[in-house]
């Protein structure tokens, strides 16, 4: 088409921009959908395009680190029945959740969600590789949607490609199609790729920021000030804001309703990203002079915005962790992590591997009066010691139901009363 007609000479003049510096153009090329997301994280990724010389591939994949690493895997082959790839490894899928016999399971399955074309593999003429869509709030933009705002303006027209597991009908979750309005992009350009399409040329941009490090460049952040910059608040009113995860059922801190109600008593606003929309969080946040998240999700919505005039502040759930530190630090005025968890009670899958990300921390009590301290947060004459045990307590055997729901590994009960025994808690 005559857009990307038009980048061919712009490549061959010389004169381009960073974006069309880097841009990569390949033809022929089969798009996959998401065929793997086992990582519970939703960092591992197998699916989507079938790129040319694949293990010698760095920056047209999905990579983390300060120095690129690839983290995906090349996609399987393509058949020509739906899954549309190898159907015991479909079933091995969270999504899939199959009857015990594989004939039986595939056939109920694509019986449901297999698409009304015919056609084994689908054409397109052109399309800009953006990523996969995944399940996770937090995860859909730091590690998998680092390409989509410039990939958006590489030009007003090529389709936007994504990959999705071949279910025809799970749609995208509400914050992949707020992220896209955030970022001013046409939802009519939204591609998704649910059974093995063709493309005659697909194009693909570097990400723009890596998980473990390979922070925004300069002007990738100015991008994103001109993105955010029409929806800016008229004023910085909240002198400060806590991004708390006590109504989530795993993940947080135990006792974290007792904090929020601590912070409040400070005079702190405490907010529930998740009982609103990404438009409402940002703009909230942007009215912050000062942000302190309970480490998670929420904190990467900042990675659609550019520069903050704020002071942001997170509150470690994993000792030691310092999450997303490289994507934060350019974008806030001041960036500290507030190390005041004094454990960490991990959960079990029902397949016997620790999972960090969903367990329960325990605050120190001191540690947090003084990492609020550190961040101008008098707490000391509203803590309640004994009060705050009660609510930890009750929200680790609330979690540890919640846990049993779940199918747990037969040997989780053990493990996490070894956790507990290990921090002097009750069992």
């Amino acid at each position: 088409m005559a857009s990307l007609a038009r980048l061919d000479i712009i490549l061959a003049m010389g004169a381009f921009s960073l974006l069309y510096n880097h841009l990569r153009v390949f033809k022929n090329i089969l798009v996959h959908p998401t065929q793997e997301m086992n990582d519970p994280d939703g960092a591992f990724f197998r699916g989507g395009p079938q790129w040319p010389h694949f293990k010698t591939q760095i920056f047209v994949r999905h990579c983390c680190g300060a120095i690129a690493r690839p983290i995906d895997a090349a996609p399987l082959p393509a058949l020509p029945e739906w899954p549309y790839y190898d159907p015991q490894l479909f079933l091995q899928q969270p999504w899939a959740r199959p009857p015990e016999r594989l004939e039986k399971g595939i056939a109920a399955l694509a019986h449901a969600h297999a698409p009304l074309s015919e056609r084994p593999i689908e054409t397109a003429d052109e399309g800009i590789w953006c990523g996969p869509i995944i399940m996770h709030f937090g995860h859909m933009i730091h590690v998998h949607g680092m390409r989509i705002a410039a990939s958006s303006r590489v030009d007003q027209a090529t389709p936007l490609v994504f990959s999705l597991m071949p279910l025809r009908t799970v749609d995208p979750p509400s914050y992949f199609w707020q992220i896209i309005d955030h970022l001013g992009i046409d939802r009519g350009r939204v591609m998704v790729v649910r059974k093995p399409t063709r493309f005659r040329r697909l194009s693909v941009l570097p990400q723009a920021e890596r998980e473990f490090g390979g922070g925004p460049s300069s002007r990738h952040l100015r991008l994103m000030d001109e993105i955010a910059e029409p929806s800016a608040p008229s004023k910085r009113d909240l002198d400060c804001v806590y991004v708390s995860r006590a109504q989530l059922p795993d993940g947080r801190f135990a006792g974290e309703g007792y904090l929020d109600e601590v912070l409040t008593a400070a005079g702190v606003t405490v907010f529930y990203p998740e009982t609103v929309d990404v438009h409402a969080q940002l703009h909230l946040y942007r009215r912050a002079r000062r942000l302190i998240f309970s480490e998670g999700s929420a904190m990467h919505a900042l990675q659609l915005l550019g520069h903050l005039d704020s002071d942001v502040a997170i509150l470690a759930r994993r000792p030691g962790y310092r999450l997303a530190a490289a994507n934060l630090r350019p974008r806030a005025r001041s960036l500290r992590y507030l190390q005041a968890a004094g454990g960490l009670i991990p959960a079990m899958s029902p397949s016997g591997r620790v999972i960090r990300r969903a367990g329960m921390s325990v605050l120190d009590g001191r540690a947090c009066i003084a990492g609020f301290r550190s961040v101008g947060v008098e707490l000391a004459s509203l803590w309640d010691p004994q009060a705050y045990a009660e609510r930890r307590d009750a929200d680790i055997a609330a979690w540890m139901t919640h846990r049993r729901a779940a199918g747990p590994h037969p040997d989780a009960e053990a493990f996490i009363h070894r956790h507990l025994r290990a921090l002097n808690l009750p069992a």
